[in-house]
């Protein structure tokens, strides 16, 4: 595979200075995908469904989703790991957020460089925006808007393990991950 040395090599010498605590790249086949993981957005279980295009079910269906992503020959899967000042710290769950998106957004412009049209995903649908144009407008910033990865139905705590990243990283932190979907 010929992206593994040019990415490998960049995500070597980046992973440092974007705070990404660990990566595995994958095909984008072996990613698992669950219909409970997308039913428990169905269910509204965060507060966005059906508020923001970067949730169901402006993402489209599972099969949709799911379609997506393999039409991908590969995938990067990053996390980011914050200590917080204690086990349940929302401001702090809130601000590892915001920097997991930062982080996103920077290997986003780096694969965007690389790969034609690659997928970012992330976690917990788009904070860009105070209040989402769903679904009566347009989204106002398509290119920086990453879906959810639970929204696509991505099984994130079975696959992380699968592929030597840690779920958990202990009881007073909080480990956001995003994926994104390339191919050569």
């Amino acid at each position: 595979m010929d992206y593994t040395m040019q990415i490998e090599g960049i995500m070597s010498r980046e992973k440092m200075a974007l705070k990404i605590h660990e990566y595995a790249f994958i095909k984008a086949e072996e990613v698992i995908f669950s219909q409970e993981v997308r039913g428990l957005c169905e269910k509204n279980s965060c507060g966005m469904y059906g508020t923001s295009w970067a949730c169901p079910p402006a993402i489209g269906s599972i099969e949709d989703c799911k379609k997506q992503c393999l039409g991908y020959k590969h995938a990067l899967i990053f996390t980011t790991v914050t200590r917080l000042k204690k086990k349940y710290d929302m401001a702090g769950w809130r601000e590892a957020r915001i920097a997991h998106e930062a982080v996103t957004e920077k290997v986003a412009q780096i694969f965007r460089k690389e790969f034609s049209n690659p997928m970012i995903l992330s976690t917990e649908g788009c904070t860009i925006c105070p209040k989402c144009t769903y679904p009566e407008n347009p989204c106002r910033f398509p290119k920086r808007m990453f879906p959810a990865t639970e929204g696509f139905g991505i099984l994130v705590m079975q696959l992380a393990p699968s592929v030597g990243i840690r779920y958990n990283n202990g009881s007073d932190t909080v480990t956001y991950f995003s994926m994104i979907f390339f191919s050569e």
